[in-house]
């Protein structure tokens, strides 16, 4: 199946569903939409010959660095999230920028619309929810679930969209393990270090396979109007992530000059 649909590859594609949407006349007559940010920086224009967009790299591997094998560790650090968040943060400081962790416990799964929600209690005064104070918390949200399977596909989101939460809720002691994919703003960096808390990369290609793999039990948290972008309760073991932004204010991306 290659590296994905967007990436060239062929069929992988669970549904398709058109929508039309009522437009004030003043916007945009025609919209494209598309499903990741690794497509949203494609360019297109409409002319009276027809509608072009941008033909993206099909191979992308061909701009990435030549590895060798024999040089990658095996090492993983195991991290158990079963314990309060105190000894998660104490057991993360403990280990560099680019160090891959194997995660299993609970995890709060939260998106765009729920990070609204809470900072809208936050700001009538209702609190921090104990869950983002004692669980990482996850930018995703669920496919449509198979049978026999505890979760669809499963895959982070792009974690730039909640840059400008981060600060506000560790400042309230929620949100100190965030975990989803891409690079974060300096803002998160510096939330990061003044309150001591920390970014962990998922792996955005094998959505699937971490339903399949990693994630046992899928629960309903809170705001189930929202539908997948409630705020969700989930187990995992052995979920794969890397550190990306520490509690001293280090960022991978940074280093590569891409932060």
């Amino acid at each position: 199946m290659g590296v994905g649909a967007q990436f060239g590859g062929k069929y992988f594609c669970h549904d398709v569903r058109v929508i039309r949407l009522p437009r004030h006349g003043a916007s945009l007559p025609i919209g494209l939409g598309v499903s990741c940010s690794a497509d949203r920086q494609a360019k297109g224009r409409i002319t009276r010959d027809g509608i072009f967009v941008e033909q993206l790299e099909n191979d992308p591997s061909r701009y990435m660095p030549e590895i060798d094998e024999t040089k990658l560790s095996e090492s993983t650090v195991r991290i158990d999230l079963h314990q309060p968040m105190a000894n998660i943060l104490a057991e993360l400081t403990r280990h560099p920028v680019k160090t891959r962790l194997s995660l299993t416990g609970t995890i709060i799964v939260a998106r765009d619309l729920a990070h609204a929600k809470i900072r809208e209690r936050l700001e009538k005064g209702e609190g921090m929810p104990d869950y983002l104070k004692n669980h990482p918390v996850y930018y995703a949200g669920p496919a449509k679930t198979p049978a026999g399977y505890a979760s669809g596909s499963f895959g982070p989101t792009t974690a730039g969209r909640m840059d400008s939460y981060v600060d506000q809720f560790q400042s309230f002691g929620g949100s100190m393990v965030m975990l989803a994919k891409g690079n974060r703003s300096r803002a998160v960096r510096e939330a990061c270090k003044a309150h001591g808390g920390f970014y962990l990369g998922s792996i955005g290609g094998p959505a699937a396979r971490l339903a399949q793999d990693c994630i046992k039990k899928v629960d309903v948290l809170e705001y189930p109007e929202l539908g997948m972008e409630a705020v969700w309760k989930i187990e995992v073991v052995d979920f794969p992530a890397f550190i990306v932004i520490d509690d001293k204010g280090n960022d991978f991306f940074q280093e590569l000059n891409l932060g």
